[in-house]
């Protein structure tokens, strides 16, 4: 009966990894072996929820500090479970590696809590890759959408604006209005100022997040010169639900692109509202 029951847990965790992850050879510098891991991709995950649920898988199969220097003394990461960042120093995860003879070895009890684990991450890579999606949707074909990390490893969203079809500005129009606005302006809050007209109050202040200083920055001529922002999690798990409404839908995104096709006029209106800029005199002040 035992028997039958930790082949049940075994077979549910394999059902897991054939469904979510591929099955590559392990590298071994460029020589590929004949052991292989399961890779499961966790771009778009919770980072600081990711690393805690790959230190209980590592806990269930006992992968300490010592196990780990040994795999590096031999080379052999057979036993191991391995995480990847390829934007390193940068925070972040790209991926797990889960060794198939690893998974052979595993009893019930380790199977049981490395399945939970994955399907955690699983779940909030999920979540993460839908909430990117409809932010990138609502900034359409203005700007780039990538998933970040703030220091305590927390998911937020990097938006880059990028050269459009319909923008048909020269590179030194667009280099001088970039550096004129990260001078003059916090177009971040510009844009919290505008959507702040149209969300309900209880999503007010949880736009996007502080501690990206456009205006310390240096643009060197030549290289790109595009709006920058960030979003928190939060805040994109807002305006994708207030996205579903169309006409809510429609205003979101139309202060979206114009922020990226036009930071110094939006930050403008912000600033500077109804107020000329040069106040001239009347003719009777002449006189």
């Amino acid at each position: 009966m035992m028997g039958k029951k930790e082949l049940s847990k075994k077979e549910a965790l394999k059902d897991f990894l054939t469904q979510y992850c591929e099955l590559k050879p392990i590298m071994i510098g460029t020589t590929a072996s004949k052991d292989k891991v399961y890779v499961l991709n966790t771009k778009d995950c919770k980072l600081f929820m990711a690393e805690a649920h790959v230190q209980g898988m590592r806990n269930a199969i006992g992968q300490s500090d010592e196990v780990m220097a040994d795999a590096k003394k031999y080379n052999d990461y057979t036993r191991v479970i391995m995480t990847y960042n390829w934007s390193a120093p940068d925070p972040g995860m790209d991926l797990v590696q889960i060794p198939e003879r690893l998974v052979e070895m595993l009893s019930q009890e380790q199977a049981s809590v490395i399945l939970r684990n994955l399907q955690g991450i699983q779940k909030d890579v999920e979540e993460g890759h839908h909430r990117r999606n409809g932010i990138q949707s609502l900034f359409a074909d203005t700007a780039i959408v990538k998933t970040g990390y703030a220091l305590d490893g927390e998911r937020r969203f990097v938006i880059a604006g990028k050269t459009s079809a319909s923008d048909r500005r020269r590179y030194a129009e667009r280099y001088a209005e970039q550096v004129a606005t990260n001078a003059l302006f916090d177009l971040a809050k510009a844009l919290n100022a505008h959507l702040k007209k149209l969300v309900p109050k209880a999503a007010q202040g949880r736009f996007f997040v502080e501690g990206r200083n456009m205006g310390a920055k240096k643009i060197r001529y030549g290289a790109d010169a595009f709006a920058e922002l960030l979003l928190s999690d939060e805040g994109a798990l807002i305006y994708v639900e207030l996205a579903k409404e169309p006409s809510m839908r429609e205003a979101i995104s139309a202060l979206f692109r114009k922020a990226i096709l036009d930071p110094f006029g939006l930050s403008l209106k912000h600033y500077m509202g109804k107020h000329a800029l040069i106040k001239l005199k009347s003719s009777h002040e002449d006189e």
